[in-house]
């Protein structure tokens, strides 16, 4: 009988020895230190790549793409960290007035992304701008909008009136861009502009931002050529 006990305990003791089975943690219960670092970029971080860089497959680091810097109402370029760079750019949209703007220099480019703001017919409008910094020839813009009229100055960010700056160049002096009225053309006008059908407070405007608001980034550029 005892035999017969001491046989019941050994066999309990294997089974309870074996080792246990490994248990797989679902996604949804991974720290943030078990993810891709790129996979907790924001909205505004996806953005901003995708606007530099069109084959931007959203797994890049972006402080090895852009590097970050702002100026100050008197035109003073400093540095800044990531942080601060995306802040500026959330500030800028959502404020009325704003004296810091930030910079998002694509490394290892000639190229640097320019927001700017203006106020439409709607309400706020603004852009982002792709400058080459050497030659302050436009690359590509993009504008937005927060109430324009739907098919009318909505149509701001349409390619077909965004297209219409790039190629052109930067003039820091004076305005670059005018809107194409019934009117005679000067030689000091600059580049004419179509206006949206419709939307010519909205055209107007979008016109005078881009003009205005690159001019404030003169400090940057002059020194960068």
């Amino acid at each position: 009988m005892r035999v017969f006990w001491i046989i019941v305990l050994l066999i309990i003791l294997f089974f309870s020895c074996k080792e246990k089975p490994k248990v797989t943690i679902p996604d949804s219960e991974k720290t943030i230190q078990d993810l891709p670092k790129n996979e907790g970029l924001s909205p505004v971080q996806k953005e901003i790549l995708n606007f530099a860089d069109s084959t931007f497959s959203g797994r890049v680091d972006m402080d090895a793409l852009i590097a970050f810097k702002k100026i100050d109402v008197q035109g003073i370029t400093t540095d800044i960290d990531m942080n601060e760079g995306i802040l500026l750019y959330k500030e800028l949209i959502k404020s009325n007035i704003v004296e810091v703007l930030p910079i998002f220099e694509v490394k290892n480019t000639n190229s640097a992304i320019l927001p700017i703001k203006g106020k439409g017919f709607g309400g706020a409008i603004w852009a982002k701008v792709l400058v080459d910094i050497k030659t302050l020839e436009i690359k590509k813009i993009e504008f937005d909008h927060k109430s324009e009229t739907y098919g009318y100055g909505s149509e701001v960010s349409q390619s077909t009136f965004e297209n219409q700056f790039v190629g052109t160049k930067i003039d820091l002096d004076k305005n670059s861009f005018t809107l194409q009225q019934n009117m005679e053309k000067r030689m000091d006008d600059g580049v004419y502009v179509d206006g949206i059908s419709g939307a010519t407070i909205t055209s107007a405007a979008a016109i005078q931002m881009v003009n205005l608001g690159l001019q404030k980034y003169k400090g940057y550029l002059v020194h960068t050529r």
